[in-house]
């Protein structure tokens, strides 16, 4: 068990019912550095740490339910590094359900997207054609950006309902996940919003 990798631990840990051993090892590897990482987020999301350490816990015992993780899904060549990063976006949504569950009972203002545009006509109803339509009209417009564009306008859209810009520790996780610098992921996000606004006023002028 000492000499498998730590990429290849987790796979194996996802693909294996008896997991016990496995899970062991995977947790004694990982948790110290998964709870400095969640206690980090705290910090910036001024939280209390142990609402930190709970999640760290929560983010191995979520990987070890739902199996999810792919061997194909690794990006980054180092083997620690992957296995971090992916941990480190599992425990990043955790905080944000755990951050939407507190902004609900709070009654948080919802933040419009890009897009809202396409169905506040009020003077058309939204049948199940126009839905349709403005379906076919975000998607273009979605496949005019390109893949890393995607990832970081996905990413937005997600957090934009609850938060006008991307938190700090998401855009370090996308740097990581895209391979670039935190200052790029903006640059991305900024020209990829451009896209999308020059696309929605060609839209509207049909």
């Amino acid at each position: 068990m000492i000499d498998i990798s730590d990429s290849d631990l987790l796979v194996k840990l996802c693909s294996e019912k008896e997991d016990d051993v496995l899970y062991q090892e995977f947790v004694n590897r990982f948790l110290t550095e998964l709870k400095e990482g969640c206690h980090k987020i705290c910090n910036r999301r001024k939280l209390d740490l142990h609402i930190g350490t709970q999640i760290a816990h929560e983010c191995f015992e979520k990987v070890r339910k739902y199996k999810s993780f792919k061997v194909d899904g690794i990006t980054i060549k180092d083997s620690r590094k992957a296995v971090m990063a992916y941990l480190y976006r599992v425990s990043v949504n955790l905080f944000n359900d755990y951050q939407r569950s507190i902004e609900r009972k709070e009654s948080i203002v919802l933040n419009k997207t890009y897009f809202d545009n396409l169905l506040e006509d009020g003077e058309l109803k939204n049948t199940p054609e126009r839905l349709q339509k403005l379906k076919e009209k975000t998607l273009a417009i979605f496949k005019k950006l390109n893949s890393r564009e995607q990832r970081v306008i996905v990413t937005d859209l997600e957090h934009k309902r609850s938060q006008k810009y991307l938190p700090d520790d998401i855009v370090e996780l996308l740097a990581i996940e895209l391979g670039v610098k935190k200052d790029t992921i903006r640059k991305i996000r900024e020209r990829a919003i451009i896209k999308i606004k020059t696309a929605l006023n060609e839209v509207e002028a049909v």
